[in-house]
């Protein structure tokens, strides 16, 4: 495992895996729905 500073603040591992499964949640929804994807650029 590693941290990382990020804006002044430690990361972590975790920090990363909430985020990427934000991101894939984001992406599913992009597929279901034209508009939410041209709005977010997916």
């Amino acid at each position: 495992t590693g941290a990382v500073m990020i804006d002044g603040k430690m990361q972590d591992d975790a920090t990363w895996k909430q985020a990427k499964v934000l991101l894939d949640l984001a992406r599913l929804v992009a597929t279901k729905d034209p508009d939410i994807a041209a709005r977010y650029g997916l």
